[in-house]
């Protein structure tokens, strides 16, 4: 089973590898409201430190398309190369105003401006929006262009090199040293912050599983077999413990997750997260998951913590993952789940 403890790529673009430096000393941000000090009055930026939509703030990048649909994004003359990170929005929501902190869930599209080539979007990434955590230390350019408008808009945003990657870029995205990159970012709403473990109501498992173990605090360590035990995994067997009351999981999704993966019924374990005390996000996808994972959460409420057995075949197979996992393993799984996004 692949696994990432990153939300799909676009967190992983924005958030591990951004080496601006965030401070107030460097961009002129203010930590609390995402404003721009370094102009010299609102009447050239708006009481908010962004510049208003309608008075050319990002010439050279034309944006088109209806809300709540994929935006097209134009740099009609590339190169283009911003100073300061430059912010327009393009349509104003109604929603409550964005903060630094928030867990963001957005649908965006970024450009690079130098060629004008696309380098994302969660539109042709499956059309899901993505959370994004809104904290210091994230990309200093998308916090200062996000940070204070209201959920709901649609927001565009160039944002120069040392407001984003800095002096490394990012090779693997097609993106140097020098670019300056768009974005062009709906906000959709809060999400919640996820669930320190799954809550509910309880179930009693089927017979012929193993017995689920908990320490003290209620949290997961594994199972343990008896006479009763069923010896192999027949077919995929997906048991709530507990059911909670959140949205289902669907596929396409990305799920925060807590869980303790081992070999049936009562052998090693070969991979968990409660220990690191941070949760993981499995992407929802055929293809990223091993078949009997994926088939056994699709579907399940958020807040639920599920029983998965799966026979090989819907596992790892005659190959096994060695050395953790041998050929021909049938496998268990316990997963808390905490938020879909």
């Amino acid at each position: 089973m692949r696994r990432t403890r990153t939300l799909l790529v676009v967190p992983l673009l924005l958030l591990p590898v951004a080496c601006g430096d965030s401070s107030d000393s460097e961009t002129g941000s203010d930590s609390e409201t995402g404003s721009d000090s370094s102009t010299s009055s609102d009447e050239e930026t708006g009481s908010d430190g962004t510049t208003p939509s309608g008075d050319g703030a990002l010439p050279g990048v034309e944006v088109s398309g209806e809300p709540d649909e994929a935006p097209s994004v134009e740099v009609t003359d590339p190169p283009l190369q911003v100073d300061e990170t430059a912010v327009e929005v393009l349509d104003e929501g109604s929603g409550a105003e964005v903060e630094l902190g928030d867990q963001a869930s957005v649908q965006l599209v970024i450009v690079n401006a130098s060629s004008g080539e696309e380098v994302q979007s969660t539109w042709s990434q499956g059309g899901q929006p993505v959370t994004i955590p809104l904290q210091e230390g994230g990309f200093p350019g998308l916090l200062d262009g996000l940070v204070g408008q209201s959920y709901g808009s649609r927001i565009a945003i160039a944002v120069p090199p040392d407001q984003g990657f800095g002096e490394a870029g990012n090779p693997q995205l097609g993106v140097a040293a020098d670019d300056t990159l768009v974005f062009v970012v709906d906000l959709v709403e809060a999400a919640p912050e996820p669930l320190a473990m799954a809550e509910g109501e309880e179930q009693e498992l089927p017979a012929g599983l193993p017995t689920l173990e908990t320490d003290g605090e209620g949290v997961p360590t594994g199972f343990t077999a008896d006479a009763d035990t069923d010896e192999t995994v027949g077919q995929l067997v997906v048991a709530p413990a507990i059911v909670g009351d959140g949205p289902e999981l669907q596929e396409g999704q990305t799920a925060t997750v807590h869980y303790v993966g081992q070999l049936y019924p009562d052998g090693k374990i070969f991979d968990e997260s409660w220990s690191s005390g941070q949760p993981a996000e499995f992407p929802l996808q055929p293809g990223g998951l091993i078949q009997g994972f994926l088939d056994g959460l699709v579907g399940q409420p958020v807040g639920s913590r599920v029983v998965i057995a799966i026979p090989s075949e819907e596992g790892y197979g005659k190959a096994g993952s060695p050395p953790a996992i041998p050929p021909d393993s049938d496998l268990i799984f316990v997963v808390d789940i905490l938020a879909a996004s």
